[in-house]
């Protein structure tokens, strides 16, 4: 039966611990999201690109000097783009070289970027062989292109690698980690050039699937990533896993710590993941469940394998273990309740009253029936039919953000239909948050920092490294940006 529902199970040991999870634990990149990775943001540090590698120093740099010149605003305007498409071109073209060899999901969504500006395999400018090659786990990775050092990934890479951060980098990181991006920073030649923003939006049914294992199936639900924190609590924002739940910046042995603790703290705890990172972990949960789409080593590792990659099929193995340890019971019930009666009857407690002993081959018939009834009842679990969901959003709860309102959840095990609830009845009744703050579940919740993640600014013509482009204030000399809103707010005759 599971099988024809798209879920594998191997052997009867998963199934009996899927009836008492109490935890759930999700990896984020591939679970929870599409694992589709896409660069939405290229935010440039500074104008050294649009000269020449060998010579970045900014006295030198020719695109500044012609953006001081004086000259008509069409003239203003094309300096500008020359500058950001020069800058940003070499940033995806050194970024591309760097991942050309990679798989990873993040170096897929760079060279689908770098081909989008003919940069790539059979593009108009193709990319180069890399030297001294070295991915550093949970930082990154470096290379040599040429005679041009790259460096690419996270706060760690930076730190690790001596990286010379060019002034807003961590402003510029930190924006896009506020809008659920992960922020990877460029460096060239030692020195930070552009951030790049990568988007993995959350699966259409994760939020679904984490509201029906909390609000009915009264199931914790944890996020594992190793990604920043700010992106990983935008993601969980979205998809409704409490803030309190999300652990960040997690190397794979992290992974298998966290299952052990929440074990060793009297959870049942089964953890959701893809890839080959996930397997320890999915191993050591009492239940591991594998994504369809990940790889085979993760399939090996966990008990149970969601063929179909669909996240509302850990909801069917839920309540399919749920109703088929009911039927078990009920069936133990039936054959002790059956043969209490039956064998008595069968030895003859009627024979002194009705002087009548049972025939034997009625008392063979009884004994049968009392078999095929249970195996009837088992196998009526053919017809069992798999859980139904409705959803409803709104925008009521949230102070104006669209999200999930109310959800309906009928199945074998359960009928039910809950109210989300985002808040705690004291701030219902419009008075500060009265939770404690380790268990707060609050959204959005000043008192305890937990607020929605901030959206993207308008796409504006900024000059290469003005701050403006990730929200902070202009800072170039002599401003060079077209419709810098941080200008808007000088003086007129600051401006150029």
């Amino acid at each position: 039966g599971a099988a024809r529902l798209g879920i594998l199970i191997r052997g009867g040991e998963p199934l009996e611990q899927a009836k008492d999870v109490t935890c759930i634990v999700f990896d984020k990149t591939g679970t929870l999201t599409r694992g589709e990775m896409v660069v939405t943001d290229v935010l440039l540090l500074s104008d050294r690109l649009a000269g020449e590698p060998e010579d970045m120093s900014e006295e030198n740099d020719i695109s500044t000097e012609k953006a001081n010149c004086c000259g008509s605003d069409d003239h203003r305007e094309s300096v500008v783009l020359e500058a950001r498409h020069k800058s940003t071109e070499k940033v995806m073209y050194y970024s591309a070289c760097a991942e050309q060899s990679s798989e990873h999901p993040i170096a897929k969504a760079i060279l689908t970027k770098a081909e989008d500006l003919g940069i790539g395999q059979g593009q108009t400018r193709p990319l180069d062989e890399v030297e001294h090659f070295e991915a550093e786990v949970g930082k990154g990775v470096k290379c040599t292109v040429g005679n041009v050092t790259v460096h690419m990934g996270n706060r760690r890479c930076l730190a690790a690698n001596d990286i010379n951060v060019t002034p807003g980098t961590f402003d510029a990181m930190e924006y896009l980690e506020n809008m659920g991006r992960t922020a990877v920073a460029v460096s060239i030649n030692g020195r930070t050039e552009a951030v790049l923003g990568i988007m993995d939006h959350a699966k259409d049914e994760a939020a679904l699937t984490v509201n029906v294992l909390q609000h009915v199936f009264g199931i914790k639900v944890h996020m594992l990533t190793g990604d920043n924190i700010r992106t990983a609590r935008a993601v969980a924002h979205d998809i409704g896993i409490p803030a309190a739940n999300v652990i960040a910046d997690v190397l794979p042995a992290g992974k298998i710590e966290y299952v052990k603790r929440l074990r060793s703290e009297g959870e049942r705890v089964a953890m959701v993941g893809d890839g080959i990172n996930d397997s320890p972990a999915l191993a050591e949960a009492d239940v591991g469940i594998a994504i369809g789409s990940g790889t085979k080593i993760a399939h090996e590792a966990a008990g149970i394998v969601l063929v179909n990659s669909k996240l509302t099929d850990i909801l069917v193995a839920i309540d399919l273990a749920k109703t088929i340890y009911l039927r078990i019971r009920l069936n133990f019930l039936w054959a002790l309740g059956y043969n209490s009666l039956a064998i008595p009857v069968a030895a003859g407690i009627f024979y002194p009253m009705t002087h009548t002993a049972l025939p034997p081959f009625v008392a063979a018939f009884a004994m049968a029936l009392s078999s095929v009834s249970v195996l009837t009842s088992s196998l009526s679990l053919n017809r069992y039919k798999p859980p139904t969901f409705s959803k409803k959003y709104g925008r009521d709860i949230r102070g104006g953000e669209l999200g999930i309102e109310k959800i309906g959840f009928i199945a074998s095990s359960v009928k039910r239909q809950e109210e989300i609830i985002v808040q705690c009845d004291s701030m219902l009744r419009n008075e500060p948050c009265a939770c404690p703050p380790e268990t707060c579940n609050c959204d959005p919740c000043e008192e305890h920092g937990i607020s929605p993640p901030k959206k993207a600014a308008i796409s504006r013509s900024n000059f290469p490294g003005c701050q403006d482009a990730w929200n902070q204030e202009c800072t170039c000399i002599s401003c060079k940006c077209i419709g810098c809103t941080s200008c808007d707010l000088k003086a007129p005759d600051t401006q150029v």
